[in-house]
């Protein structure tokens, strides 16, 4: 992860990630892939767990810059007041809500995707099974009609033998 100081935030990983994923659409083939659970992520989820990382890093930095304000006694005269404590604390628990919030939304949308994932998967396996089993009846059905066949072919070439036997018999003698 990158961290860089000013008014934009980078990650490296997932702007490599959300590159990779504009130019394949498709995800990355095994030999491709590195170690990393954001391939298995749908992209709209990986760009909702970069602006909660964000925020995150902006709280963080937000909360650093006040730390450096405050950490002379000549800066902390201004910020002595108590309205100025509670604003500065007012702020970064709004940051820390919204925060909350998001992580609790993307944690709400992964579990749709999961739950989605299974019905998807339930289906696929119904499907399976529908067609295994009509494959089943047809080859039932098929080698009952085989197996008649063989025994009528069986009985007309018995049949067919014996009056050329008969046949054969009658020149011969």
């Amino acid at each position: 992860m990158n961290f860089e100081s000013g008014s934009e935030q980078r990650n490296s990983a997932l702007d490599a990630l959300k590159q990779r994923q504009k130019v394949s659409q498709t995800m990355p083939t095994l030999t491709g892939q590195q170690a990393n659970i954001l391939y298995t992520m749908p992209l709209q989820t990986v760009e909702r767990l970069e602006q909660v990382l964000r925020s995150t890093l902006a709280l963080q930095e937000t909360i650093r810059a006040g730390m450096d304000t405050l950490a002379t006694k000549k800066s902390l005269e201004p910020l002595a007041t108590e309205e100025h404590l509670t604003d500065w604390l007012a702020r970064a628990d709004k940051i820390h809500q919204e925060i909350c919030q998001d992580l609790r939304q993307t944690v709400s949308e992964m579990k749709e995707e999961e739950r989605q994932a299974g019905k998807r998967r339930e289906e696929f396996m119904r499907r399976l099974s529908e067609l295994e089993e009509q494959f089943r009846r047809n080859w039932d059905e098929a080698s009952a009609r085989f197996q008649g066949k063989i025994l009528l072919t069986l009985l007309a070439s018995g049949i067919l033998s014996a009056a050329v036997s008969v046949l054969m018999w009658r020149l011969l003698l």
